[in-house]
């Protein structure tokens, strides 16, 4: 018998290090005849500059990322002779991986828990997959700086690295559970309650806490610094079931924040950690394999990459992998109906058509209110489970996902009809502290435009694949609206959005909506068509910028430099990037100047870490408020109120956008919402109708919120939403009111103004003796609202350009009762009762 092996053998020519080469020779499995265009011109590219230490390679969702990576592995093995590491998100990711190698005749095995490294990975004679959290853990198999000897490699593919960020932080962070080590939990929370006392927030920490509010609060790192021995003791615990971030953190935990919410006590590196690993940070070569996101900064902040290299990725101008999307946003359409309903309603319909039909939401909580028309996947397993159900087409669904905007392929039939609700913030504390830290800021604008792309590729994986994708929930429908949110997605979201608006304008009613789904599922050939022709000519190669890494550079160098105790490098370095002549917005640069006194209090300069602490406070008023607080800054005189909606209007692309955002904001001037909402949403009132607004209540002084008026009048605004209605308004309660006038008057000279308390009724006390006073109750604000809702609807109906939408904004204003002179009539003096 022929011994094709022994033939193969004879004529064995050196492996090949080209990875077009290693292709063209080996076996095709079936369904794969060729390489995309794609695929093969970032190979090309890779190998011209295989060398670079790290580079990012681009490709469409469906592109084929995995067969690319796979062969930049085999490569550098055949070259280098060293051990390849590839990692995934997930398991379920890892797997895939794995038989994608198999069905190519690639050598590759798989990491195994509580096994050794296999032999044929630590000899270089087979690529080994994993997921990120088997290499990035205290207990790593591959070695931890300081610890056992680490395996050099030379090469780490990172597949999926714009979904990792999440993941490779949570190797960091140590979560001390409210509900499973209570005890552990009250005695951390117990060591800084005197810290917020004597800031303040005294209120907002015990609400914490107890379980009343929702907020993730951070432990002032000034404080944490002091109590760190003290915190130590009870994070190390008693030995048993040691978490795999103690390891990591306990000689580092200077290096942290500390986050306290309802749920958790948690403790996680400012940047991760990612040097402690020889096996990652000394590698050759370090391959992120990406998504076509449209900013890739996070790689350079997360994992310390080059911001040159990364700035030079590796794309390719092909369409292949960009899936056929209908993108509609129900909102934003021009008649009025209730979208949620109508969505069930089209869910139920797919789905009884034996499509796949599914819902991703931001949270558990917002899965909720799904649950009447969809089953939800709750837990890894029950998410896994569920995935393959549609994908083997044992079910339709519909299915509804909390924060699954990557890590599952839902491709043809297991999912033709997407629908996406909410803004999609994060879930982990520490990603919940950074979005309300820098909501409006360009750093969380790019992430929440990262995510919401990775959603939309949830339903549609690759050339030929379609789904039609519903953008519901008034947050999400106002931020996509804003151009300067849309100029942040990619191209081809850009040109699907854009042809999803034109097709939008075309809609009539709730039957012509639906008829137009169909369209798309029943592959109508004029839509086909005209999303074809019109993405080829609307997808564009988005020009870099090579300043969008600036500021992520400039973090992870700082970090690095504290880590390394450079600590005046590390300061100077932030203090330069905050103050540089390319203005930063607000939120980014008070960050950068807050983790410059974090460092400057680590390395014990205190008047130099309160000083930056007061300059980070006054840019960005969410982050921690100083020990001392700076001078207060009187807001300035605003000018005209038509100007300044109309200002906010020519904001958005789409003008229904605002009115979106504005009904986001009402949606919390009820006594149900927490006071920290109805505050924030009351001041974003004022400004919407076009006031200066600002939420202030600093150290007990100033009022919850001031209105400006054109006038040089002021509100001065307490808010008491949560009073029932039979409780008057008491001596004390008017009592702040009197204080924070008194505030206003020292920082507010000529201005008149009126004491005002948003509270049910009119009623208070005698001893109160509120007679000077005005309630806004709860049915007069609903009053204001529905009478600034009508202005605002006029206007963004309005086919006015941005010059004349100016003055007709002007006209309405002066006929309306939201004009700043007639706010007085929403007003109802306060009488005893």
């Amino acid at each position: 018998m022929v011994d094709f092996n022994k033939l193969r053998s004879q004529s064995l020519r050196p492996a090949p290090v080209d990875p077009l080469e290693i292709f063209r020779r080996m076996p095709k499995p079936q369904g794969i005849n060729d390489l995309y265009t794609s695929q093969a011109e970032v190979l090309e590219a890779w190998f011209n500059r295989k060398d670079e230490r790290d580079t990012v390679v681009k490709l469409h969702t469906g592109g084929g990322k995995t067969l690319v990576g796979l062969l930049i592995a085999q490569s550098t093995l055949n070259e280098l002779k060293e051990p390849v590491l590839y990692l995934a998100p997930t398991t379920q990711l890892v797997n895939q991986t794995l038989e994608k190698a198999r069905s190519l005749g690639i050598a590759a095995v798989p990491y195994v828990r509580g096994q050794p490294l296999a032999d044929d990975f630590v000899n270089g004679k087979a690529i080994m997959v994993a997921s990120y959290k088997a290499l990035f853990n205290g207990f790593s198999k591959f070695g931890v700086r300081g610890g056992r000897m680490p395996v050099k490699t030379g090469a780490v593919i990172l597949d999926d690295a714009h979904v990792a960020f999440s993941v490779v932080r949570e190797s960091f962070t140590l979560e001390i559970s409210s509900k499973d080590d209570k005890e552990k939990y009250d005695a951390l929370c117990t060591l800084f309650r005197a810290t917020f006392k004597n800031m303040d927030r005294l209120g907002t920490f015990d609400d914490t806490v107890s379980g009343l509010s929702n907020v993730v609060i951070e432990v002032p790192y000034w404080a944490w610094h002091e109590q760190i021995d003290a915190a130590r003791v009870l994070l190390r615990g008693d030995g048993e079931n040691t978490p795999y971030a103690w390891p990591l953190l306990r000689d580092n935990l200077h290096l942290c924040h500390a986050l306290i919410s309802t749920s958790a006590f948690t403790v996680t590196s400012v940047l991760p950690l990612v040097n402690s690993f020889p096996t990652f940070a000394d590698a050759s070569r370090r391959i992120y394999m990406s998504a076509t996101i449209a900013d890739d900064s996070e790689i350079v902040r997360t994992f310390d990459a080059d911001p040159r290299h990364v700035n030079s990725a590796l794309t390719s101008r092909s369409l292949a992998g960009i899936s056929e999307r209908m993108i509609l946003i129900p909102s934003l359409m021009k008649f009025d109906f209730n979208a949620t309903k109508v969505t069930k309603e089209l869910l139920k319909q797919v789905a009884g058509n034996n499509l796949g039909a599914i819902v991703l939401v931001h949270s558990n909580h917002a899965a909720e209110a799904w649950e009447d028309v969809a089953e939800f996947a709750e837990g890894s397993k029950q998410v896994e489970a569920k995935v393959e159900s549609l994908q083997l087409r044992e079910t339709s669904g519909p299915v509804v996902f909390a924060n699954r905007y990557d890590g599952i392929d839902l491709p043809g039939d297991s999912c033709r009809f997407l629908v996406m609700e909410g803004l999609p913030a994060g879930t982990s504390d520490y990603e919940l502290l950074r979005a309300a830290t820098l909501y409006g800021g360009a750093t969380i604008s790019r992430m929440l435009a990262q995510r919401i792309e990775q959603g939309i590729g949830r339903g549609a994986r690759g050339a030929g694949d379609h789904c039609v994708v519903l953008l519901v929930g008034s947050d999400l429908a106002g931020w996509i609206a804003k151009d300067a949110n849309f100029k942040l997605l990619t191209s081809a979201t850009r040109a699907q959005l854009e042809m999803g608006s034109t097709v939008s304008k075309e809609v009539k009613d709730v039957n012509d909506m639906a008829n137009t789904i169909t369209l798309s599922i029943r592959r109508d050939a004029g839509w086909v068509e005209y999303h074809a022709a019109t993405l080829a000519e609307n997808v564009t190669q988005d020009a870099p910028d090579p300043k969008r890494f600036d500021v992520a550079a400039a973090e992870r160098k700082a970090f690095n430099n504290w880590t390394d105790g450079y600590h005046d490098k590390a300061i100077a370095k932030l203090d330069q990037v905050a103050n540089a002549q390319e203005a930063l917005d607000d939120q980014t640069r008070g960050w950068l100047l807050q983790l410059a006194g974090r460092i400057a209090n680590n390395w014990g300069q205190n008047e130099r870490s309160d000083e930056l602490q007061r300059s980070a406070f006054a840019a960005n008023r969410n982050l921690l408020r100083p020990r001392v607080t700076p001078p207060y800054r009187a807001l300035p005189i605003p000018g005209a109120q038509g100007a300044a909606i109309a200002h906010q209007l020519r904001g958005y692309r789409i003008r229904r956008g605002l009115l979106q955002h504005f009904e986001q904001v009402v949606s919390k001037l009820n006594a149900n919402a927490s006071a920290n909402q109805f505050e924030q949403a009351l001041s974003d009132l004022g400004e919407l109708i076009g006031l200066s607004t600002e939420r202030h209540d600093d150290g007990g002084e100033g009022p919850d919120v001031l209105w400006l008026l054109p006038t040089k009048t002021a509100l001065i605004l307490e808010a008491k939403s949560r009073k029932l209605d039979k409780n008057a308004l008491t001596k004390e309660e008017h009592g702040q009111l009197l204080v924070a006038q008194q505030w206003f008057d020292k920082n507010y000279d000529g201005y008149t103004s009126l004491r005002v308390v948003v509270h049910p009724t009119n009623k208070a006390t005698a001893a109160a003796a509120a007679h000077d006073s005005y309630a806004l109750t709860l049915g007069r604000l609903t009053a204001l609202v529905a009478d600034a809702r009508m202005l605002l609807l006029e206007l963004c109906e309005s086919q006015l350009t941005d010059i004349e939408l100016e003055g007709h904004c002007q006209q309405l204003i002066e006929r309306s009762p939201i004009r700043a002179d007639r706010l007085m009539g929403y007003l109802t003096p306060f009488v005893e009762g």
